[in-house]
């Protein structure tokens, strides 16, 4: 008898098994976020992709175990059937992309959509009528799957090895510890301000909205001097991206510790992503008690800072984003009514779903026990442009009718309603008013020959992309360490000379460019370039760049 049972048992198991392994389901799906990350690896790092890695092969996981539910065994027809749902969805845009623009199905792709359904339903009543074909097809899918891994894999091993030093040019505990001679040795005082820092991207100085967006932006200013701040008329940003211009803000210094080694070269962002990751300004602030809250976008150098207690950037990530984009999920959000969740892959709705709530959140902090910082990097006036200027989100079709430009215009009048919004709120009732920096991190693209690097660009295409918003609130409104041509990389010197005793020397206000996104370390002084009298500016696109200025002092460290 125990012998007989042995035998029903063993007869169950080979029932429910059949001794092949499901490799390939699961190898599709994390080829399919790899081979993403190997077109992005300038970019993206491990910690980027991990979200989109674990969520596909949860998902390939959860197929092949619904799949075997159903037929109920573990074989390797089940593993197949799994593989060609699990590569359709992942894999959309490059199996389906080609048929899209055969059956003109524009951006959302829903036209493809229910051919390809209809395609991976016929391959999955072959798979199940032909086990023979089945059994052979899973080891040939073990093997593509496993090269579809390998190949992107190996391209993210290579450019690691040859690459991943760069991130070493930034140093974040010598950068912290170099900055200490300038600050007093006895750290012991009263409760210290909040603190409130937003950056609005691109958002450009008055005089540049006026000569090229005729736009009067003199009630926004006037605003901001009746409400105590100071506002920096001539200030400009210290280099032409965002990433460059918030590192240096965070880093008090221009990035010569970037340039000046020999690791960070080209095009790769890591040592400036690793920059705003972990900041002289946030680290100075934590030490000093304050809770840091970020309030980020979907660019992956604000969307989550590790340093920061709470990261509030509300949606994907960009890398996020743009995996999703290429799944099923872009089709099928669009056959679906509209919902919060089914818009969110739209570059526009998502930002229309993130900004407005950060605005909400971030007038409902009020008080704390704990001195609290804020930063906040909102995509507002920088494209796309979903906003009315009253801040309703516009569709597609609507803000494309618009057409760029006065949607431009239109997101400054909405991020002028969000500075009243804001300015109001933390400047009323009975709390102790914080300290706000309002800023922008560059100005507008002008239209320009891209082929031209931006050290030679001409005079008043610098000015656009470098004239911006700057304005200080204290409330102290001790200004004097203020100027009007002031620029983002002295902000964090004056705050911290003006309210926790700092020596820090100024640093004369300079301007950088680099040629091109391939190009991001090699740095041109184009100081007296943008601030030359107009007379005197020139401006054509093969004028060379001046020399540094005779103002500029030497660096304190």
């Amino acid at each position: 008898m125990a012998e007989g049972s042995h035998a029903m048992r063993e007869s169950r198991a080979a029932g429910l098994w059949d001794h092949t392994y499901p490799l390939h389901p699961f190898l599709f799906a994390a080829a399919a976020v790899v081979a993403l990350w190997a077109r992005n690896l300038n970019h993206a790092s491990p910690a980027d992709i991990a979200p989109s890695l674990l969520g596909s092969l949860a998902f390939a996981l959860v197929l092949y175990l619904a799949v075997s539910a159903l037929r109920r065994r573990f074989d390797a027809t089940g593993a197949v059937i799994a593989s060609i749902w699990v590569a359709g969805i992942l894999f959309y845009a490059d199996l389906f992309g080609r048929l899209n623009g055969l059956l003109d199905g524009g951006y959302s792709m829903l036209r493809s959509l229910p051919v390809a359904l209809l395609v991976l339903a016929v391959v999955t009543v072959a798979a199940l009528r032909l086990p023979r074909i089945t059994r052979f097809s899973h080891s040939v899918l073990n093997g593509i799957a496993l090269v579809l891994f390998i190949t992107p894999a190996w391209q993210a091993a290579s450019y690691e090895w040859r690459n991943g030093e760069a991130r070493a040019a930034y140093d974040a505990d010598r950068a912290y510890a170099e900055m200490q001679q300038h600050l007093p040795a006895n750290a012991e005082a009263p409760r210290p301000p909040d603190i409130y820092h937003f950056v609005f991207d691109r958002y450009a100085s008055e005089e540049v909205l006026a000569r090229h967006y005729d736009l009067d932006n003199s009630a926004i200013v006037k605003f901001l001097e009746e409400h105590g701040f100071y506002v920096a008329h001539a200030s400009n940003s210290n280099y032409q991206k965002t990433g460059h211009s918030l590192a240096s803000t965070f880093y008090m210094d221009y990035l010569d510790v970037l340039a000046d080694d020999g690791r960070a070269t080209g095009a790769n962002w890591h040592p400036i992503y690793k920059m705003l990751d972990d900041h002289r300004v946030a680290r100075f602030l934590k030490a000093r008690g304050y809770d840091f809250i970020q309030f980020g976008s979907w660019w992956v150098g604000t969307f989550h800072n590790p340093l920061a207690e709470e990261n509030r950037p509300h949606g994907f990530s960009e890398f996020g984003m743009l995996y999703l984009r290429r799944t099923m999920l872009k089709p099928l959000f669009h056959a679906l009514p509209d919902t919060p969740l089914t818009m969110r892959l739209d570059w526009d709705n998502a930002q229309c779903q993130r900004v407005a709530r950060q605005v909400e959140e971030i007038k409902a902090i009020g008080p704390r026990e704990e001195p609290v910082y804020v930063f906040a990097h909102f995509l507002v006036p920088h494209g796309p442009y979903p906003f009315a200027a009253d801040g309703r989100c516009l569709g597609q079709k609507e803000s494309a009718e618009r057409g760029s430009r006065q949607g431009f215009i239109d997101q400054v009048a909405y991020a002028n309603r969000i500075i009243e919004e804001i300015v109001t709120t933390l400047q009323a009732g009975d709390r102790e008013p914080p300290i706000i920096l309002i800023q922008a991190d560059e100005g507008p693209f002008p239209e320009r020959d891209g082929r031209v690097p931006w050290q030679q660009a001409s005079t008043e295409e610098l000015r656009i992309k470098t004239g911006i918003l700057n304005a200080y609130y204290f409330p102290s409104r001790d200004y004097r360490l203020l100027r009007p041509d002031i620029t983002p990389v002295n902000s964090y010197r004056v705050l911290f000379n003006s309210y926790f005793s700092g020596d820090f020397p100024l640093l004369a206000d300079r301007i950088f460019a680099f040629p091109n996104d391939s190009t991001l370390y090699e740095f041109h002084d184009v100081t007296r370039k943008v601030r030359a009298p107009a007379h005197m500016a020139g401006g054509g696109p093969g004028e060379p760049s001046s020399g540094p200025d005779e103002l500029v002092a030497p660096r304190p460290y």
